[in-house]
């Protein structure tokens, strides 16, 4: 019998980074139900494995796998940079008889988010960062229209292809392998664990696995501690340098940092922030609504609706901007630039 090889391909933002932490730390209890999660290279993830593939670099598969040779269960491998091999016809092909030659089945594993969660999350994840200050409903325009934010600093605020959005076409060079076997997990993460979602799949039975080292948690800021990004990017966008000279040469991650360090003391990432408004939901409808529901019927054999709740549209849902994170804002930015050279203040 083949044993199979598991490829866990994310993509960015399907919790990715929790799965690799709860299986890192679950390995022996994981190896005692038949399931290996080899990393040999000293990290939780197998991203230079996929880095590797993308560049037709195949030998460092086939030494993992004959290194399997006396274990007789399954391997589960995960990264998100395995996405660009799920996207070509091509490489999966050319990954699936590597696999078969070294007696392993390939199965292809990805979640399925959805884009009202996927692009808020994005939002989210580069306005704490400090890459720039464009409102959520400007962002989410561009990134379904396919074109970039104008505006200063935005040079990290780099559009989505359109395809990334488009579950419909951004699958079906998996979908269209006749001998693959492939699998899309529905993340709604508030609602289920997808570490136990990706123990169900593989027919592992629930027990008291370990969870994920604290270090591993993925927060976001919250409204109010977006709101001082947001307040804080604006400031930041009065100086001369861009942020990516900003980030690499004047220790602008700092202060991220403390924004990160003010939010968790602070309580402040237990009060969730959703961009979105009924205006924003009605034109993504418009956009991928008829695409989501033929994907659903083909993977899930069910509506879209079946498996993710509608956005919920709240007033109180927004950043929040009042006087006292403006003021606070002000001190962290000139706190910063006061270590600036003077030329550049």
């Amino acid at each position: 019998m083949l044993r199979t090889l598991h490829l866990h391909a994310g993509p960015h933002k399907t919790a990715s980074t929790y799965l690799q932490a709860r299986l890192e730390a679950n390995r022996p209890a994981l190896e005692c139900q038949g399931l290996r999660y080899p990393t040999p290279w000293g990290e939780h993830s197998h991203r230079h494995l996929a880095r590797a593939l993308q560049a037709g670099r195949y030998e460092q598969l086939e030494r993992l796998l004959a290194r399997q040779r006396h274990w007789d269960g399954d391997l589960l491998l995960s990264a998100e940079h395995f996405v660009p091999l799920i996207s070509s016809g091509a490489a999966l092909s050319e990954l699936q008889g590597r696999c078969d030659h070294a007696g392993f089945a390939l199965h292809v594993i990805s979640l399925v988010r959805p884009q009202t969660e996927l692009l808020n999350s994005f939002y989210a994840h580069s306005l704490g960062r400090l890459y720039g200050a464009p409102s959520f409903q400007a962002y989410a325009r561009a990134q379904l229209a396919g074109r970039r934010l104008r505006g200063p600093a935005r040079r990290r605020w780099i559009r989505m292809a359109p395809l990334v959005l488009d579950f419909e076409r951004r699958f079906e060079p998996l979908l269209a392998q006749p001998r693959l076997r492939s699998s899309f997990l529905p993340l709604a993460p508030r609602r289920r664990d997808p570490f136990e979602q990706l123990l169900e799949l593989l027919g592992l039975p629930p027990g008291d696995w370990q969870p994920a080292p604290a270090s591993q948690a993925n927060e976001q800021l919250g409204r109010r501690g977006l709101g001082l990004a947001y307040l804080l990017n604006r400031e930041l966008d009065t100086l001369s340098l861009r942020r990516d000279r900003l980030i690499a040469g004047y220790r602008l991650n700092r202060l991220v940092d403390q924004l990160r360090g003010l939010a968790r003391r602070r309580g402040w990432v237990a009060e969730r922030f959703s961009g979105w408004h009924r205006r924003t939901l009605r034109h993504l409808e418009e956009r991928l609504g008829a695409s989501n529901q033929r994907f659903a019927q083909r993977v899930w054999g069910c509506s879209w609706e079946e498996q993710f709740l509608p956005e919920a549209c709240a007033a109180d849902q927004g950043l929040v901007l009042d006087q006292e994170l403006r003021d606070e804002a002000r001190e962290l930015f000139l706190a910063y630039r006061r270590r600036l050279p003077r030329a550049l203040r």
